[in-house]
């Protein structure tokens, strides 16, 4: 009796495409031009090696899916299994106008296989868990900050609607007892205005707290060392100081200084066709996060610094106000990396 020979894909590399969700996963496998049967299984990074060991066995497995809600516990998951493992930006895969046009989760996770086949797609940076989950409380606290500002927002919205007329130009304890304490009003007002203000006091309190677990945090390591640098810098303080550090995490994977402006978003688009080349402005691609810190930032270097503000004064003469700030925004991107990979403190009064 002739024994069966095992099958056995040893030298082969299987591309697989996931189009990820929180209920299940799209997954399509593709071995060089030939397009593998695909399927739909658990949202379970074991369940997922489980299968390519039992139908290719011995074949190098390596996935993709794109960056969103589930983060890269799935990269690392699946790192862990031994599976080599990329995270994209959906806006960086080619997409043809039919693809776009029809749209739906098989297509997607073909397009991903096809893509990682032809080594058209790069992987996003992937931080340490550590760095990952500190950046989540500066991340948190920046959407506290937009809710105290829509929660003063409404306030003003309330008063201008019922005709009251108060200044509210600063926000002190002075004013919110003010506030509390406004006369002319109904009881439905009363109650609708101390509804706000209670919301309000709430998250002038989370914010502190907020503040307080940064602060111990900024002084742990990896963080202390790399945050004496960062500060000695004018105008960079706790908050933006760790809000560069968490979204960044390794300045050395940038190799240029145009890498590290890009990556901000502080780079113009630009459109060109034959002789014609027009500019469409700053990019709104980037990391918003670090692009508010550091446009933050440069306002405040401009006040501190002496060479800083020469060189904005230099570049108002030709541009507009909110274009110079975003090129001393560059100047300080360039301090920036220049102190974290040296661990030398800035330095006063240096033009460059």
């Amino acid at each position: 009796m002739n024994k069966v020979k095992s099958v056995c894909f040893e030298g082969e590399t299987i591309c697989v495409g996931i189009d990820v969700h929180k209920r299940n996963w799209k997954v399509q496998p593709r071995m060089g031009e030939i397009e593998l049967k695909g399927f739909s299984q658990d949202p379970d990074a074991q369940t997922f090696s489980n299968y390519f060991k039992e139908h290719y066995p011995g074949a190098q497995v390596r996935a993709a899916y794109e960056a969103g809600f589930c983060g890269f516990g799935i990269q690392r998951d699946l790192k862990r299994l031994g599976i080599e493992c990329i995270v994209v930006n959906a806006a960086d895969v080619p997409t043809s106008d039919k693809e776009r046009k029809r749209k739906d989760d098989k297509r997607d996770a073909r397009k991903l296989s096809r893509e990682l086949s032809d080594g058209s797609l790069k992987g996003i940076y992937i931080p340490s868990t550590e760095m990952e989950h500190a950046r989540s409380l500066l991340r948190e606290r920046y959407q506290l900050v937009k809710d105290r500002t829509r929660c003063k927002n409404r306030i003003k919205h309330m008063l201008m609607f019922s005709g009251i007329k108060i200044d509210s130009n600063n926000w002190s304890n002075k004013y919110v007892k003010t506030l509390e304490q406004l006369e002319g009003c109904t009881t439905p007002l009363r109650e609708a205005l101390n509804l706000v203000l209670m919301q309000y006091k709430q998250l002038e309190l989370v914010l502190k707290e907020a503040k307080k677990k940064i602060q111990l945090l900024c002084k742990e390591s990896p963080f202390a060392e790399v945050q004496k640098y960062i500060r000695s810098i004018p105008g960079i303080g706790l908050i933006n100081g760790m809000v560069v550090q968490t979204e960044i995490h390794d300045m050395r994977r940038f190799k240029t200084l145009d890498e590290l402006n890009d990556y901000v978003g502080l780079v113009p688009d630009m459109r060109s066709s034959a002789d014609k080349t027009v500019t469409l402005g700053i990019s709104q691609r980037g990391n918003r996060f670090l692009k508010k810190a550091i446009v933050e930032s440069s306002w405040v270097l401009i006040g501190r610094d002496p060479a800083m503000l020469m060189k904005y004064k230099e570049y108002l003469r030709r541009m507009n106000a909110n274009k110079a700030i975003i090129r001393i925004g560059k100047h300080l991107l360039s301090r920036i990396r220049y102190v974290w990979n040296n661990c030398e403190a800035y330095q006063k009064g240096v033009v460059g």
